[in-house]
């Protein structure tokens, strides 16, 4: 007979419509948030421990921690309720307890892993100082026994019974509220099923982060200069897998000669002294140092699209008429064929890597020094813009980790603003800058940063000129957006103390068939503008990655933290540039141009007055780079 005090007993214990149906669409969305409320009270905890390490932490911190961190927490969120999904939907069609019992069995397991990782990255983050990533798996990987004898015997105790008592608080949190019901005895299993299958497609929204450009990253809840609150934000989850999938054997990389071998070759490739004031070269110190800095790096741009390369003609009107103008470097080169690698090398002088991204790495990129926070110590405060999403290959933790105090990106410009696929064009960008111009303070010194992004596929930029061709309509329109900036500066009462730096990230959408073993793939335009700089042109040989040594030094400011970056404008630097492209490097001195395949074993390019020179330097000088990633 039924139960008359209990008339939803025969459907289990929640009491959600008549067989479950609804009840399972109530489950899957109480699943869903309870994965959020545990990631929640994970940075809740960590806070706690951690409140008296982190500066100057207020109330208002801890809810900024979990707001912005949110943000990785329902990703997590959604990564584990798929799999429940499944069960769901099999308890609507089939009567059986092993189902049931399955259920709680994958419910023990993933909250045994996750309390694994939420234990292990409050215990650990005292030590290291960074979100848990997969650095214990490489230490358990190379030297096991090392690894657990750094940990005593209470602290490995406690550690268990912290991840037990975790998981059973985890276990017994989602086995109470979410029970599964019996199998639906009538009315519409089919739709049900339909219903849940669409909501599980929908948590790709929360997994990738939205709708835009870019998909989630752990560098998306980077907010604050603090970068231990940054840390606290982080899900250590999410952290772990993103390390993992990205994880490259980076000290056994590039192994071409024995280390001493490459340390004497890379010791004459380097000059991190500020050059003196007997060398004579061009500089700003002192009284003459200017108040605004504005470094504008170009998407996709090149030589190859300047009327001077003869390729194309009247594409970049104001680009040309700025190298007559200014300091024009006629013998540049991009170092990556990637913006990520690009904006490393621009801002933190550290080479491009051939088969991953630093930046990828909140970590590591997060230690580098930049012209940021050397621009800092000397009294600059800095801002950097963007028009698209700074959550694209963890930007915007880079941003943050090195120095920038203000990050503006799409989601500071209304939607009407965003009318192409990467967020909002060039010209609204601009303006922007030019308004916090004129508004700052006249007794401020800035640096400013902005990301071109008008000039990327797919080309969808708001303006129409007489140019045919998509991509060069694209170009035509970003100089037109940069002369119009420039124009606006110069008429400044303050240009005269006005310093702008013009470079593109790489190379790229023309031409269309871009051929990696070329020369001309990697030569780009670098231009000084200002009231102070005079019409010039500079053939020394440089890099991208020599950018922060170069503007510190015209700047008088030290740059000694800078390995791989030296200042064009010293005599004394030795001179080349160096590039990467996928598993192949090149490089350039005034002897010798060698472009190497690193797959093939052998140079695919070897030209000059002495041939072969560059190929043991090339080589010892990636041997390094990886050594200083390995060690960051």
């Amino acid at each position: 007979m039924e139960n008359i005090a209990n008339p939803y007993s025969r459907i289990g214990s929640l009491p959600m419509g008549e067989g479950g149906g609804r009840g399972r669409v109530y489950l899957f969305i109480s699943l869903f948030l309870l994965w959020t409320f545990i990631g929640v009270f994970s940075k809740l905890v960590f806070l706690a421990v951690y409140a008296s390490i982190i500066d100057g932490i207020g109330a208002s911190d801890w809810w900024d921690v979990i707001w912005h961190g949110l943000v990785l927490d329902v990703a997590i969120a959604g990564y584990l309720t798929i799999i429940p999904a499944l069960f769901f939907i099999a308890s609507l069609w089939i009567e059986s307890k092993t189902i049931g019992w399955i259920w709680k069995g994958y419910v023990g397991i993933v909250a045994f892993i996750s309390s694994l990782a939420y234990v292990a990255n409050i215990a650990l983050y005292g030590f290291w100082g960074f979100p848990l990533d997969n650095t214990p798996l490489l230490y358990i990987k190379t030297s096991p026994s090392d690894a657990m004898a750094s940990v005593t015997t209470g602290q490995l105790i406690g550690g268990l019974l912290a991840v037990c008592a975790s998981t059973v608080f985890i276990y017994l949190l989602i086995t109470r509220l979410v029970k599964l019901p019996k199998a639906q005895q009538n009315g519409k299993p089919l739709l049900q099923t339909i219903v849940i299958l669409l909501l599980t497609a929908l948590l790709i929204i929360p997994i990738r982060g939205g709708f835009g450009a870019g998909t989630n990253h752990t560098g998306a809840v980077y907010y604050s200069t603090n970068i231990r609150l940054c840390h606290a934000a982080v899900n250590p989850i999410f952290c772990f897998i993103e390390s993992v999938t990205h994880d490259e054997d980076i000290a056994d990389r590039y192994r071409f000669m024995d280390d001493k071998e490459a340390t004497d070759i890379f010791g004459n490739m380097t000059c991190t002294a500020l050059r003196g004031d007997s060398v004579g070269e061009f500089s700003l110190r002192g009284e003459n140092q200017p108040r605004n800095v504005v470094v504008i790096m170009l998407e996709s741009f090149s030589k190859y699209i300047m009327t001077e390369a003869g390729h194309v003609k009247g594409i970049t009107p104001n680009l040309d008429r700025y190298s007559k103008e200014g300091m024009y470097f006629t013998r540049f080169y991009a170092n990556s064929f990637r913006t990520d690698r690009a904006i490393v090398s621009i801002l933190s002088g550290l080479p491009a890597q051939p088969t991953m991204s630093v930046m990828d790495i909140p970590h590591k990129s997060t230690s580098l020094p930049s012209i940021a926070s050397a621009m800092g110590k000397a009294g600059y405060n800095s801002t950097f813009y963007y028009g698209g999403d700074t959550n694209y290959s963890n930007m915007k933790s880079y941003f943050m980790g090195t120095g920038f105090q203000n990050v503006v990106s799409d989601k500071d410009f209304p939607k009407e603003l965003h009318t192409g696929k990467w967020g909002v064009a060039d010209g609204p960008v601009y303006e922007r800058i030019l308004k916090d111009m004129i508004a700052s303070d006249k007794k401020e010194k800035h640096l400013r940063v902005v990301m071109s992004e008008s000039s990327h596929e797919p080309f969808d930029v708001p303006f129409k000129s007489h140019i045919k061709e998509p991509e060069l309509n694209a170009f035509y329109y970003a100089d037109k957006c940069l002369g119009e900036f420039v124009g606006a500066m110069k008429k400044q009462a303050d240009w005269d103390n006005t310093l702008v730096l013009i470079v593109p990230d790489h190379l790229g959408a023309y031409p269309l068939n871009i051929d990696n073993y070329a020369l001309w793939r990697y030569e780009i335009p670098m231009i000084l503008l200002g009231g102070k700089i005079t019409a010039q042109q500079v053939e020394t040989i440089g890099c991208q990655t020599d950018i922060p040594a170069t503007l510190l030094g015209i700047l008088g400011i030290e740059h000694n933290e800078f390995l791989f970056s030296k200042d064009i404008l010293d005599a004394k630097a030795p001179h080349f540039a160096f590039f990467t492209f996928p598993d192949a490097m090149g490089m350039v001195t005034e002897e010798n141009t060698v472009i190497y395949d690193n797959a093939l074993n052998k140079a695919v390019l070897d030209e000059g007055s002495e041939k072969g020179l560059n190929k043991k330097r090339v080589q010892a000088y990636l041997q390094k780079l990886y050594d200083k990633i390995a060690d960051l």
